[in-house]
Order: C-alpha cells, then sequence, then structure tokens
C-alpha cells in the first residue's frame, strides 16, 4: 500500500474511535456529576421529604423512597469510577493503552458496585451490554492503531510526523 493510502486509512479509524469517544465523554461526565450531586444533595433531600416539604405523586413514592434510602457512599463511588472513566477515556483520545485499562476496569467496577449496593435487580442486561460493546470496541480500534504494538505505534507517529513535515514543506 502507499503511504498516502496507510494514512487514510489512520486517520479513518482514528476519527471513528474518537466519535465513540465523544460518546464516552458525555456518558462518563454526566454520569459523574449527577452521581456526585446526588450523594452530596441527599441528606439534604432526605430531611425534606421525611418533613413533607418535598412531595411526589403517589406512583413515584416508591422509587424515591428507594433512591433517598441508597447509600451516599454508593453515589460518591459511582462518581470517582465515572471520574476514572473519564480519565480513561481521555487518556485513549490521546491513544495511550493506559487509557484503555483504566476505561476498563472502571466499567466493570461500576457494575460491580452497582450490584453490590444495590442488588441483581438494578444491574440491567443493556448497561451489561454496552459495557462489554464498548471495551471490545475500544480494544479493536486500540489494537488497529497499533496502540497496543509499541513498535507499529511508534512507526506511525513517526510516518504522522513525516507527513506533517511535507506538509508544511509544501
Amino acid at each position: 500500500m502507499d503511504n498516502n493510502l496507510e494514512q487514510q486509512i489512520y486517520s479513518a479509524r482514528r476519527r471513528s474511535l474518537r466519535i465513540l469517544l465523544v460518546l464516552s465523554f458525555i456518558g462518563s461526565g454526566v454520569s459523574f456529576l449527577s452521581n456526585f450531586m446526588t450523594g452530596a444533595i441527599l441528606p439534604f433531600a432526605k430531611t425534606m421529604y421525611e418533613s413533607g416539604s418535598m412531595t411526589f405523586p403517589s406512583e413515584m413514592t416508591v422509587y424515591v423512597e428507594e433512591l433517598l434510602e441508597t447509600p451516599r457512599s454508593f453515589f460518591f463511588s459511582s462518581a470517582l469510577l465515572y471520574g476514572l472513566s473519564l480519565t480513561g477515556a481521555i487518556l485513549m483520545w490521546n491513544l495511550r493503552k493506559s487509557g484503555f485499562h483504566l476505561y476498563t476496569l472502571a466499567q466493570l467496577l461500576i457494575l460491580l458496585i452497582t450490584l453490590l449496593f444495590l442488588g441483581r435487580e438494578h444491574v440491567a442486561l443493556g448497561n451489561i451490554m454496552f459495557t462489554l460493546l464498548f471495551i471490545i470496541y475500544y480494544y479493536i480500534a486500540m489494537r488497529n492503531l497499533g496502540v497496543f504494538d509499541k513498535g507499529a505505534l511508534n512507526e506511525t507517529i513517526a510516518e504522522k510526523e513525516e507527513g506533517q513535515d511535507n506538509e508544511c514543506h509544501n
């Protein structure tokens, strides 16, 4: 294959990786914020609910009470793990294999703490499937970009830098 075609394939693969990483940035970022804020306001919300200052429709009462009984440590642990997941996604954006490992570990631990704190009925099959799909996709994408093969990554970076030097001279 000629060098230009290889660079186009590399660019297309990197672009597809980045598209999925944007989804991870959004999901992990929003989950980090929501879990952190929920953990922070939980005692205040519980006090307001118990005093009658905060009311909900009767069909929501069961869900609200279940939420208010969830330990704060679950929300703070989830926030920490989503923060690690976000950090892993940022590292993957920069093609660091440590990002893949950090992201994978954080996502699997999120499933585990949900199981431990809330029980099996709160671990949705969809969450498991999406977690596994993202991990598998990231592994394949990072492998195709040569991230796991140190020699190939160094060659790819050198070729890219060489291509940029040629563009500057033209």
